[in-house]
């Protein structure tokens, strides 16, 4: 099962515009505000160690035109051969979902308004897992003929940090062939060998075959849960000239610092 969901960013509806009948009226000027269902915040992040409980504010708005009723679901987020999947509550040994106790357990949010949700949860005192997600899963009615109905589901991501074990591993750099219309772009893989959830920021460095910087670039900050792979990428911001480069990437997390070796040729 894939881990598709969109980070509490804020949900567009734009099938919901567009799926008006030709007769309907112009929906009006360019600039006007599109309606959207937000749910904040997108990520938390808790310190906390087994056997404790942490209690947590979910906030869902509704800026359309609509009322929109929400069921909550809490799910375990998992990592398998280095990707995430959802397992529903009780699936999982030693499950953190199990444990969580929303009020309330749905919310009618009426247009233009907020709705705030207090979610529960308590740590098993011997769990592995170190990551959830609240679901927000709602039906937006129709107000008027010739307009679909729309479902939103939104989801936030609660990790779980209960030690120090922060581990990353890389794999070998990769480069794309650089053209006229592109520059190359830099891909490396992190594996998150530790036991706790991570945020890595990085930067990589370009040098000549005379050890001199020629170019410099940031990678796209991630989270890596335990066990998960995942690729960061950096575009090189200027066209290299042909030959044989070495780089240095160096990414932080948790107030460390990991750095590794590449090379690549551009033809």
């Amino acid at each position: 099962m894939k881990f598709a969901y969109r980070l509490a960013a804020t949900l567009w509806l734009a099938v919901f515009a567009n799926a008006q009948s030709p007769d309907a009226p112009d929906a009006g000027p360019a600039d006007t505000p599109r309606a959207s269902i937000s749910l904040s915040p997108a990520v938390i992040m808790v310190h906390c160690k087994p056997g404790q409980g942490t209690t947590q504010t979910l906030t869902i708005s509704n800026n359309t035109n609509a009322e929109v009723r929400f069921n909550l679901e809490t799910q375990d987020v998992v990592v398998s051969e280095g990707k995430r999947s959802f397992s529903p509550a009780g699936l999982i040994a030693n499950g953190i979902a199990a444990t969580s106790v929303m009020f309330p357990t749905s919310v009618a949010v009426k247009a233009g308004e907020d709705a705030t949700v207090q979610v529960t949860f308590t740590l098993p005192p011997e769990t592995t897992q170190r990551a959830v997600v609240t679901f927000f899963r709602g039906i937006l009615t129709p107000q008027s003929d010739g307009v679909v109905g729309l479902g939103a589901s939104l989801g936030a991501l609660i990790t779980f940090n209960l030690s120090t074990d922060f581990k990353l591993e890389s794999g070998l750099l990769e480069a794309s062939l650089q053209s006229p219309e592109a520059n190359a772009i830099l891909s490396q893989e992190l594996h998150n060998t530790g036991t706790e959830p991570v945020v890595a920021k990085g930067v990589i460095v370009i040098l000549d075959a005379s050890g001199k910087r020629v170019a410099k670039a940031p990678f796209k900050t991630q989270r890596l849960l335990p066990g998960e792979r995942v690729i960061f990428t950096a575009t090189n911001p200027a066209q290299l000239a042909p030959g044989h480069y070495r780089t240095l990437s160096s990414f932080e997390f948790e107030r460390r610092v990991f750095t590794s070796a590449g090379e690549f040729t551009v033809p």
